[in-house]
């Protein structure tokens, strides 16, 4: 009750935003206008979720991913892409509850899901002040009310940006780079990332989450890329 009444001061005192163009957005991450132009994930790969590919897509189909399936709010560009980017690169941490009870609403989480965060490499989570990946999935799991697992997933090798490098070379560049503990034994796990390109970093660390038992392991994301 009392956190309801002061989530409304708030909003009376500081007006929520548009997360894309910053106008008045009462409904909550986006206004009217932006809402209108995110895209939806058009049907593809049953394994990535690469939009417009065959049932399994031929990368799929070669090397299997570790996680079962991938899901995401929408298709990266325009106002999503300029949400993410302002969430990331902009200092705009407090995006991180919109964003979570967004993707909340367009994935939905399966009943008694682990939300589990892809871990950033430690010197960009120095640069940046906060890991965002992070922020969104504990976001997201107060959201679905799942629950949140932390410490669980760790990054134990640096690895440099995958921007810029092919699906062979995002491979190679993580591979490793990733460890759990055996407290992900048996569970069902939700692994929550901002956006999924090809795959490889999602698929890393749920190799590292197999590895240590997990029963089952579902990607989300806030946007798929083509």
């Amino acid at each position: 009750m009392l956190r309801a009444a002061t989530a409304a001061l708030l909003d009376l005192v500081y007006p929520p935003r548009c997360g894309a163009c910053r106008e008045h957005a009462p409904a909550g991450l986006f206004c009217a206008v932006c809402a209108e132009a995110v895209e939806p994930v058009p049907p593809g790969c049953e394994g990535c979720g690469a939009p417009g590919t065959a049932r399994r897509c031929g990368g799929c189909l070669v090397h299997p991913p570790a996680f079962d399936r991938v899901r995401a709010g929408g298709l990266f560009g325009g106002p999503l892409a300029d949400a993410i980017h302002a969430f990331k690169y902009g200092d705009r941490p407090a995006l991180a509850r919109p964003l979570g009870a967004w993707l909340a609403e367009r994935v939905g989480l399966p009943a008694g899901a682990h939300v589990v965060a892809v871990p950033l490499a430690r010197g960009r989570r120095i640069a940046r002040g906060y890991d965002q990946a992070a922020l969104l999935a504990g976001a997201l799991a107060r959201a679905a009310g799942a629950r949140r697992e932390v410490g669980l997933l760790r990054r134990i090798r640096e690895t440099p940006p995958q921007v810029g490098r092919s699906r062979e070379e995002r491979a190679r560049n993580v591979a490793g780079a990733f460890a759990a503990t055996v407290a992900a034994r048996a569970l069902h796990l939700v692994l929550v990332d901002d956006v999924v390109t090809t795959g490889a970093t999602a698929d890393a660390a749920a190799r590292a989450l197999r590895a240590a038992g997990a029963r089952s392991v579902e990607v989300v994301a806030l946007a798929r890329a083509e």
